[in-house]
């Protein structure tokens, strides 16, 4: 980010917040005039239904916005709740979408983000709809392995992310014990191993034509979460 676009989101200063782990970082159907950047932790956005039940969205990494997914009037469309400790940057929202008419620069890289976030979640939805309990299970492994080594070298880096069997049920339409038994399934054909607690993409070609993903975007290398996940 060019200083100058610096200046116009932060005229006073970064306003920099703690949030701990459980905390909502916004309410669904509550007015909310901030846009949101997490700095460090993990997030998730998710839509709870009226007979409890709740779909998560997206998970939030460091260096991702949320807080536009509604307005003041009709309130947020989602709940954001933070999985661990958290960091976050808030911009008043009126700030932030004045900067962007100001830049053209910081406009096009939001609405960029906007964009990827978007076809993630096209994704997220077609697996959802039409794939085994394998392949969403793949997909979501995948699409964070893709996340999380986006600016790393995958070969290179031990990743350990902290979602259980709640978060990766609730993100793929599925209850915890399928989860479960999925992810026994999954390293029984030797695709994904269980190492010191903790979770190793062994095959990721394998996974990601289980995800149905383009092979140009299938991922590399290995992934830990910690056993919580898998216990």
């Amino acid at each position: 980010m060019e200083r100058r676009d610096r200046d116009r989101l932060f005229p006073f200063g970064a306003r920099i917040q703690t949030r701990r782990a459980g905390a909502r970082l916004f309410h669904q159907g509550e007015p909310f005039d901030h846009i949101l950047i997490l700095q460090s932790g993990w997030a998730l956005v998710h839509k709870l239904f009226e007979d409890g039940e709740r779909q998560i969205v997206r998970f939030v990494l460091p260096g991702d916005l949320i807080g536009f997914e509604g307005n003041e009037e009709a309130g947020m469309a989602y709940t954001a709740e933070a999985i661990t400790d958290v960091t976050v940057c808030a911009i008043k929202r009126s700030v932030f979408y004045r900067a962007c008419a100001q830049s053209p620069r910081l406009a096009m890289s939001f609405a960029s983000l906007v964009t990827r976030e978007a076809l993630s979640a096209w994704n997220h939805v077609g697996a959802l709809g039409h794939q085994t309990a394998q392949g969403r299970v793949a997909n979501l492994l995948l699409d964070l392995h893709r996340r999380v080594t986006a600016h790393r070298n995958p070969k290179d880096s031990v990743l350990h992310i902290p979602l259980n069997q709640v978060h990766i049920a609730d993100a793929t339409g599925l209850t915890p014990v399928h989860v479960c038994r999925t992810l026994k399934q999954l390293r029984t054909e030797g695709l994904l191993d269980f190492r010191k607690g903790a979770l190793v993409l062994l095959d990721p070609e394998r996974l990601a034509e289980i995800a149905q993903l383009d092979p140009d975007i299938a991922p590399e290398g290995s992934m830990t979460i910690p056993p919580s996940a898998v216990a």
